[in-house]
């Protein structure tokens, strides 16, 4: 009887022993998790959204039901976020097929560089996510199944500006023909290829005009382009001491405005301004 009791109990401990493993393996050998794309958008200077999109292969005569998500993100090696959410309501993964959901990630660059210590300097940031879906077994049973996959995103950088030279193409006592050359920088470890250039400039501390070009110019990745901009003054619509101060050889200016701007990430909008000393040259012509 002691005998019987003894095996009664080595099989009963066995059986509790091994039930959770038996359970994970029939999660694991019916379901399966992959990384489909992984995609960068809404790019700009705040910040983008990095999303990884995971297919569920339920290779099992029936479905299950994903009932909550966990993931952590670590950027160079240091935790950048984590997150633990459940769906609103159980997504089912049917029977036999691949079921694709989408893990959206936003990152902000203010707190991505306050956390990663030095990657405001980098050209692109590597990551991976590391986490788990959670799957409804049965009535009240959970079981986790988890993943890891990399990817990385780019560090947004403005271009740097450099004034060349302000042109005067034609100067009367009314108004002005100048021409403002100013070269663009591309800091980036990716083309830009600008579309549209809206601009404003000031001589002194004089709003003289604004302007824009349509150039279709593609900055090079950590290569530059001269960009002329065309602004035509009226005189008596800015003052006549704009007058005077086209005829110094120097004068302080301020250039501001916005770039539009085609991307391998898509299209962006890239503020600029910089205030500096600019030579003035006259056109061969006057």
């Amino acid at each position: 009887m002691k005998k019987m009791r003894k095996k009664i109990f080595i099989s009963l401990t066995l059986l509790t022993v091994f039930a959770p493993f038996s359970l994970t393996n029939s999660i694991e050998k019916n379901l399966e998790i992959s990384l489909k794309e992984k995609r960068v958008e809404d790019l700009d200077f705040s910040g983008l959204s990095l999303i990884f999109y995971l297919e569920i292969t339920n290779s099992s005569s029936k479905p299950f039901y994903i009932s909550s998500y966990d993931y952590r993100l670590v950027v160079n090696e240091e935790e950048y976020l984590s997150l633990q959410r459940a769906f609103e309501k159980n997504i089912e993964v049917d029977a036999q097929q691949t079921t694709l959901i989408s893990l959206p990630l936003r990152i902000t660059y203010d707190h991505l560089f306050k956390v990663i210590k030095g990657i405001k300097e980098e050209d692109k940031a590597i990551c991976y996510l590391t986490g788990g879906l959670t799957f409804l077994i049965g009535r009240k049973k959970e079981e986790r199944l988890p993943f890891v996959f990399s990817g990385e995103f780019p560090v947004l950088k403005k271009p740097a500006i450099e004034f060349l030279d302000l042109e005067i193409k034609d100067l009367t006592i009314g108004g002005a023909d100048l021409m403002f050359k100013v070269k663009f920088k591309n800091r980036n470890s990716f083309e830009l290829l600008v579309e549209r250039l809206r601009y404003s400039l000031s001589l002194g501390d004089k709003p003289v005009g604004k302007g824009q070009v349509w150039d279709d110019k593609n900055i090079q990745k950590k290569g530059e382009k001269v960009f002329s901009l065309p602004l035509l003054i009226n005189f008596f619509e800015v003052g006549k001491e704009v007058y005077e101060i086209l005829h110094q050889s120097n004068i302080i200016c301020q250039l501001s405005g916005m770039a539009e701007v085609s991307t391998v990430w898509g299209m962006i909008k890239i503020p600029f301004e910089k205030r500096g000393k600019i030579h003035i040259t006259k056109s061969s012509s006057m």
